[in-house]
């Protein structure tokens, strides 16, 4: 039965592999999360990709909005988790005020990266469908869906930059924290994903 974890406790799951799911809004989870989290966009969730990634028999412990708990536990549960320990009391605040190291996400807002591909030459990652792609794209922008990236690990280099953008900001934000998760830490976000970009070009 799902319950409150205390620091100790969640730090004791992760430990031994529990995922740690954060259920915070995007523009929070950029500016600082738990090492290892996952962010639960909307979009990670819909696409079937959460599943993907992380299946059934696992271990989960969830990280939550203040009173937004139940909420976060109803989608688990809809989702087919049965193994989900609980919920980090006092969320997100309680491992940043105890001082613990946390991460965050490099965001690059969509005039920015424009600006820069003027004078430079960045690699940028377009994570949407080909569809999408096909219709409108960022010049020299390269296609890869997020099971390409994702279960091709060994491919990418960790000294290069990445930028990176979906639709709106929200996918590429839960992949660029597995992407973390597993050691990858040149991924830059583009602020709005391509909604963004598309009112600039």
């Amino acid at each position: 039965m799902p319950r409150p974890l205390n620091l100790a406790e969640f730090e004791n799951e992760t430990d031994i592999g529990a995922f740690a799911l954060d259920f915070r809004p995007g523009a929070q989870f950029i500016d600082g999360f738990v090492p290892g989290s996952i962010y639960m966009s909307h979009p990670f969730v819909a696409s079937g990709l959460c599943l993907e990634i992380i299946s059934h028999g696992e271990t989960i412990v969830a990280i939550t909005p203040k009173t937004r708990e139940e909420s976060a536990l109803k989608s688990l549960e809809k989702l087919g988790y049965e193994n989900v320990d609980g919920w980090l009391k006092g969320g997100y605040e309680t491992w940043r005020e105890s001082g613990n190291k946390i991460d965050l996400i490099i965001s690059i807002e969509a005039d920015e990266l424009l600006m820069d591909m003027k004078f430079d030459d960045p690699q940028v990652i377009d994570i949407r469908s080909k569809e999408a792609y096909d219709a409108h794209h960022l010049e020299d922008a390269e296609n890869i869906p997020p099971q390409n990236l994702l279960y091709n690990l060994e491919e990418l280099p960790k000294e290069t930059t990445f930028y990176m953008y979906c639709d709106d900001g929200e996918l590429s934000t839960s992949v660029i924290s597995i992407l973390k998760s597993h050691g990858y830490h040149n991924f830059y976000h583009i602020t709005g994903g391509y909604e963004a970009l598309r009112k600039m070009i």
